[in-house]
């Protein structure tokens, strides 16, 4: 999703890469695993207090994102909203609503909350 919503912003592919990076259980390690899965990289961008913790112990330099309309941007807002039959599609690129409704990610997330 985070492609589809890239290429619908026409920002071309060569100037990012989309890295994953499994979480660890212990910590220490985690950092460790970021340098040997991503390019070299100067600055981190997060909000996460763990990850900045984490990443400034090692040296590196931790910009905090600001953050636009929190309470109806979040993912968890988004899928409160699926669930509820409340519009969402215009909080997401038209690409990733495409994308969501082409896969039955409501029915999706519907399913998974009734088998919790």
């Amino acid at each position: 999703m985070i492609r589809l919503a890239m290429e619908e912003a026409h920002v071309p592919a060569s100037r990012y890469q989309l890295v994953p990076v499994p979480d660890v259980d212990v910590h220490p390690t985690w950092v460790s695993l970021v340098e040997y899965s991503c390019p070299r990289f100067d600055v981190s961008y997060s909000n996460d207090p763990l990850t900045i913790r984490l990443l400034k112990e090692s040296g590196y330099r931790v910009v905090k994102v600001v953050l636009q309309k929190r309470n109806d941007l979040s993912g968890t807002s988004i899928r409160d909203r699926m669930l509820r039959g409340m519009p969402w599609e215009h909080l997401v690129p038209r690409s990733v609503a495409s994308f969501i409704k082409k896969v039955h990610g409501e029915e999706r997330i519907r399913e998974i909350i009734a088998s919790t």
